[in-house]
């Protein structure tokens, strides 16, 4: 399965002091599956349904890092920009 890139995100990871680079639809999906924390704000689920949908050709990826972004920020979780 392609991991489908996307420009980097930098997130804070549940690990106290440590990063996380979200790189890809499939990073993303793994870290809202197993790195998210427990507050799972409104915008959480529509990022897991853009990032299925995403990796099957439905979604674009811009729009669901777009919204993974927005989810983190939501669930105030530290999130930059990646190089």
């Amino acid at each position: 399965m392609n991991s489908l890139s996307f420009h980097p995100v930098i997130v804070e990871s549940n690990h106290f002091g440590r990063n996380e680079t979200i790189a890809s639809i499939r990073d993303a999906a793994a870290f809202l599956l197993s790195g998210w924390p427990k507050k799972k704000a409104p915008l959480y689920m529509e990022a897991r349904v853009l990032c299925y949908e995403a990796q099957s050709g439905i979604a674009s990826v811009d729009a669901a890092r777009l919204t993974f972004i927005k989810a983190a920020i939501e669930a105030d979780i530290y999130v930059k920009e990646g190089r």
